[in-house]
């Protein structure tokens, strides 16, 4: 899963950077799209300085979202003349576009879709009255993690001030901010409101804790600052309680609002997600990752007979230790499976790759995140750190006992899960795609390539032997199938309104191996992301069915290595674009590719 990122949406916010990139010589239709991607993206500023701290732009991370009737209204329109804007340079083009352009040009019209959706079919906005406040929260831990450190990444002491008078400043505004935010909750729905009043407790508890404790240690020379930090800190977190006491207090009266209707779910496939499948299609899907799922376990549970190997931790892999040693445990694992990447040439590993911080998840974040995920390094920051955030279970032991779904017990569950967050999953893809010099095709976030090639990778790593004789990888690669299968089912069914909660919990527990608090927190979080979940599952199958065609066309020729460098050299997007490209490109030198895509 990637954490704090969400799909198409996160195009949205990256589009905010689109200024600060000088214009390439374009043709016409060309440079009137990247006027457009221009006037988007100032408004997009405008509307929602969160952005440029999630992409790791300076300037804004002391302001907060305008949160207005008439500005939701002013995007509505400008997003519609955007729309014409986007068919009016498709006309001018014409069939002859390069293959390039006419792929931007899909690319913006379906995030435009995209948003369009979000605000007039589904109304997102007007249902999640915790949004705002974790919108906050997620805004100030991004300011958090990436204090600046004088020194490093040409980081100054001053830097660093600026630093913390933009979080204070930002808290300050808070208070207003949220409530401007919350009078725009007109539809509040029971599902957002139970889900979010779970993760705001840890919201408060981050910035009266870990916040609190690097402002003391950090501005204890600027006595002024931290006192205005105190006020402002206190102010923000007697806000998001105030919206935990209205969330409880009028929660059961809310209604369930999170279904949009079948026809609505097949048209977001279609025209934002950019896939050629309707929702029917990817249940079907499911039902087929279930069935290899359970074969996959029955015959290793007839290997495991026959050879008296039991699962968990004692296939072979050997216990995670416990307590403060885990860390250094987990980096010591990601370095072995970087190692077996480079030397069975799955993929090029480039000298500039940065390295990753292992970091404990953050409690707001834990309802939503209950194993391990990334943060990918931030678009356009200097530093190209990621942050791999892990859930330490309260007893390893324990959690190996019940062979836990979503906690990483021992060496083989560890190295599984890294190679899907880490190495060559999310941290590789996404530092490679951020480095694309197409600035449209850098700032996807097409959730189907992304999650699909994360899940490719995990049966990948179990037939070419990285776990050798234990059966631990491999039968956890076959549970998280049953588990993608579980999601591409109940996704279409609760956004089409056909199951209740209820029904996808029964099925996605009895399925998945989740426990049943596991299965209800999972089948939420579905409900009110509709079209995420989908992506492992269809992503994986047009990787595999985009693999297969190349295959055919090589032969001999065929490299598995060059393949994979070839794929992440197209940045982060549908394979209905991505597919025709790489193969019409398939006669150029692999290394050529990548030197075009900046790696």
């Amino acid at each position: 899963m990637k954490s704090l990122r969400s799909g198409l949406a996160a195009f949205f916010l990256a589009l905010t950077t689109l200024s600060a990139i000088a214009a390439p010589e374009t043709s016409a239709p060309a440079a009137r799209l990247d006027r457009l991607a221009h006037a988007y993206l100032d408004a997009a500023v405008a509307d929602n300085p969160f952005a440029a701290t999630a992409l790791g732009l300076p300037g804004h991370d002391g302001a907060v979202p305008t949160a207005t009737e008439a500005g939701r209204g002013r995007r509505i329109a400008q997003l519609h003349a955007w729309r014409d804007e986007v068919d009016a340079i498709e006309r001018e083009a014409g069939a002859q576009a390069a293959p390039a352009l006419a792929g931007d040009l899909k690319l913006m019209r379906a995030t435009l879709a995209g948003e369009l959706g979000a605000l007039e079919r589904r109304r997102s906005d007007r249902k999640d009255y915790a949004a705002p406040a974790l919108s906050l929260i997620n805004a100030i831990y991004t300011q958090l993690l990436n204090l600046p450190v004088a020194g490093v990444d040409g980081a100054t002491a001053a830097d660093l001030d600026r630093a913390w008078d933009d979080i204070v400043a930002r808290l300050e505004a808070a208070p207003a901010y949220l409530e401007r935010a919350q009078r725009l909750v007109t539809e509040p729905g029971r599902l957002q409101g139970q889900v979010g009043a779970s993760q705001l407790g840890g919201g408060a508890e981050l910035l009266t804790g870990a916040l609190g404790d690097a402002a003391k240690a950090q501005l204890a020379a600027r006595p002024q600052t931290l006192q205005r930090f105190v006020a402002a800190r206190d102010a923000a977190v007697a806000a998001i309680q105030a919206t935990q006491a209205t969330i409880a207090a009028k929660v059961a009266a809310w209604p369930e609002n999170h279904a949009m209707g079948r026809a609505a779910y097949d048209a977001m496939l279609r025209d934002e997600l950019l896939l050629p499948y309707a929702g029917a299609e990817i249940e079907r899907m499911g039902r087929d990752e279930l069935a290899h799922g359970w074969a996959e376990e029955a015959w290793l549970t007839s290997r495991s007979q026959l050879t008296h190997q039991p699962f968990g931790a004692a296939s072979g892999g050997g216990m995670a230790p416990e307590g403060r040693a885990l860390i250094g445990y987990y980096r010591e694992r990601i370095a072995e499976l970087t190692e077996f990447v480079r030397r069975h040439e799955v993929i090029s590993l480039p000298d500039w790759l940065g390295h990753m911080e292992i970091v404990e998840t953050p409690a707001f974040l834990q309802p939503v995140s209950p194993g391990a995920s990334m943060m990918s390094p931030r678009m356009f920051a200097k530093s190209t750190t990621g942050r791999y955030f892990i859930t330490p279970p309260t007893s390893l032991a324990a959690a190996a006992a019940r062979l836990d779904m979503n906690q990483d017990f021992d060496r083989d569950r560890i190295i599984q899960t890294a190679a899907h967050e880490a190495m060559p999953g999310h941290f590789l893809q996404l530092s490679i795609a951020h480095r694309q010099p197409d600035l449209v095709r850098k700032l996807q976030d097409a959730s189907s390539f992304a999650e699909g090639w994360a899940y490719y990778g995990e049966e990948m790593f179990v037939r070419l032997g990285l776990y050798g004789d234990h059966l631990d990888g491999p039968l956890f690669a076959a549970r998280w199938e049953r588990v993608r299968g579980a999601r591409a089912i109940v996704d279409p069914k609760l956004a089409a309104g056909e199951w209740s909660v209820e029904q996808a919990v029964e099925l996605y527990e009895r399925e998945s191996g989740f426990t049943h608090e596991a299965a209800q927190a999972a089948v939420a979080g579905i409900a009110l992301n509709p079209g995420y979940v989908i992506a492992y599952t269809v992503g994986r199958y047009e990787l595999q069915t985009l693999l297969a065609e190349v295959m055919r066309r090589q032969g001999t020729a065929f490299s598995l290595r060059d393949f994979h460098d070839r794929l992440l050299s197209y940045g982060t997007v549908p394979f209905s674009v991505l597919a025709p490209e790489l193969l019409a490109d398939l006669d150029r030198p692999v290394a050529a590719v990548r030197a075009a895509a900046g790696w």
